[in-house]
């Protein structure tokens, strides 16, 4: 007979790390009743959720949860606050598996590092860091409209060689700066721009019965390492030469780059060839590039 339920150590995994075990078989704990539910370990209850509003309910009391509790045991007795606070985050292309996963590693190294943390309370110092790995992941994984792969692989390209460019050049570096570092062309360059401001992530309250979709609260995160001002400026230029183009032109560069359809999926929708559609293409993308590094008129 036992105390109470038996929590179970589940595998953690996230996206691009090794896989981990919090540990090797059955870990027993007391639980009051009230703080059970169909998710073993969970210690949390919401109350009128808001942007910050997360209420914590353990059976321990304040200044018990520190002493003599090891990192397995805090990581125990708060999976549930982990669970929760993955729960107020979704995004395209993430799935909330794995949203979990990401949350939950961010626990444990919340647990093995609270013992630097002073006597804050382990709460107050996981909850930052939960969110902030939640937010990482975010900011590297999820798109409010998929490009192509080649794009996305040009946009890490230039994610990684930017600090060191911006460090030697000593400023922002231009489109065309980037464009030769990165060995690709303009074009390319200016659709990995485009596509890093198209990755997004929702933080929605959805765990109050009471709120309507439209009562919801939405926080928009955007995928940038630096606020620099000129990368604004970039795309604000990006966004005045894509202003003057017809409505054929933007159109067509809807169904290309946003729809994703293939040329011959164009022609057909556009009832011309595809090689129309190539030329067209190949003439619209080179005037945009033009205009992305022609020298602003004073």
């Amino acid at each position: 007979m036992t105390n109470g339920p038996a929590l179970m150590y589940t595998r953690i995994q996230s996206p691009g790390l090794r896989k981990m075990n919090l540990a090797s078989s059955t870990e027993k704990t007391r639980t009051s009743p009230r703080f059970r539910d169909s998710n073993p370990g969970t210690a949390l209850q919401e109350s009128a959720p808001g942007p910050s509003s997360i209420s914590i309910s353990h059976p321990l009391g304040p200044g018990q949860l520190e002493p003599g509790m090891s990192t397995d045991q805090l990581v125990l007795q708060f999976m549930g606050l982990a669970d929760a606070l993955s729960r107020r985050y979704r995004a395209p292309g993430c799935e909330a598996e794995d949203l979990q996963q990401v949350a939950r590693l961010g626990l444990v190294k919340a647990a093995s590092r609270y013992r630097e943390a002073g006597n804050h309370g382990f709460v107050a110092f996981a909850v930052p860091t939960i969110t902030g790995e939640l937010k990482r992941h975010l900011r590297d994984h999820s798109w409010a409209v998929r490009p192509p792969r080649t794009t996305q692989e040009a946009r890490l390209k230039i994610k990684h060689i930017r600090p060191e460019l911006t460090q030697r050049l000593g400023r922002d570096p231009s489109i065309v700066d980037l464009s030769t570092s990165a060995g690709i062309s303009v074009k390319e360059t200016t659709l990995a721009l485009l596509a890093e401001m198209a990755m997004v992530a929702q933080h929605i309250e959805q765990n109050d019965p009471s709120s309507s979709n439209e009562g919801r609260v939405h926080e928009v995160v955007l995928a940038v390492d630096e606020p620099a001002y000129e990368r604004i400026e970039q795309e604000l230029t990006v966004e005045a030469a894509l202003r003057d183009a017809s409505t054929e032109d933007r159109r067509l560069l809807h169904l290309r780059f946003v729809l994703e359809l293939s040329q011959g999926q164009i022609a057909q929708e556009l009832g011309v060839s595809q090689m129309q559609i190539s030329r067209h293409l190949r003439q619209l993308l080179g005037r945009l590039g033009r205009r992305l590094t022609e020298p602003p008129v004073m």
